[in-house]
């Protein structure tokens, strides 16, 4: 199976629609199983993509394939919230020349976060115009349903947010921060998507309803913040009340 582009961004995937999204590389890679078993398939899946990551990205365009002559289908699955300017400029060169016969699929809940560089180097695709264009079969009112919901509670938890006080801020960073301690899993994924659904909330505002435009210093400050999110080092704690101290208080958004 063949693609007419060699890189897609698809917006606004909830896990189910991964699940399609993989089975539908099944076919790119003409295997009836698990793609995670072909050396034709890389899957990154990152907060914050990184410069390593990307480095294992322009690694893998320049691979040759495996299989008869070495003529088969490559794929990557990038699975992330955002993306520093550094990563993303090492994979541009990558997106803009790719090795035949590889294709890249990059999932984020908007294109808006990713330069205008990466951008006008793919194509760009809700989930449900995703599946629409290649014929993947899926319950994608049930996958819409699912992604209604999860956005609705960010949005009223970033609402309050937005809304409250510094001291009624700087408390809910802290609830936050004590309970994303106590999950098994990387204890940064949630204060990350967090982050990640301010930044969405806030271009939206700016775009849709609000008379002001975000200020550099307040653009900057997001992008900051999110950068140092992705280092291990970084205290998310401070890094979210420094958010809440330099964010504009807005009421009834």
């Amino acid at each position: 199976m063949k693609l007419n582009h060699h890189a897609y961004i698809i917006e606004k995937v909830s896990d189910d629609g991964i699940s399609a999204i993989l089975n539908f590389i099944s076919q790119v890679l003409e295997m009836e199983k698990d793609p995670h078993s072909s050396p034709n398939f890389l899957h990154i899946k990152s907060n914050q993509l990184s410069v390593d990551e990307a480095e294992k990205i322009v690694a893998f365009n320049s691979q040759k394939s495996f299989g008869e002559n070495g003529g088969g289908n490559k794929v990557a699955l990038i699975e992330i919230n955002g993306a520093g300017h550094q990563a993303q400029n090492a994979i541009l060169k990558t997106l803009e020349e790719p090795y035949p016969n590889t294709y890249f699929l990059i999932t984020i809940s908007s294109s808006s976060l990713l330069l205008p560089t990466i951008q006008s180097r793919v194509e760009t695709y809700s989930i449900e115009d995703f599946f629409e264009k290649f014929k993947i079969q899926n319950d994608v009112r049930k996958i819409k349903k699912g992604e209604e919901g999860e956005r609705s509670i960010s949005s009223q938890i970033v609402s309050h947010f937005l809304g409250a006080s510094l001291a009624q801020r700087i408390e809910m960073v802290k609830r936050m921060v004590e309970e994303a301690g106590k999950d098994e899993e990387d204890d940064s994924s949630k204060l990350f998507q967090f982050l990640h659904d301010i930044e969405i909330t806030l271009k939206d505002l700016e775009k849709n309803k609000l008379n002001r435009r975000l200020s550099k210093d307040e653009l900057q400050t997001l992008t900051n913040v999110r950068e140092y999110f992705a280092d291990g080092g970084a205290s998310k704690k401070m890094l979210l009340e420094y958010l809440s101290l330099k964010l504009p208080i807005l009421k009834n958004i």
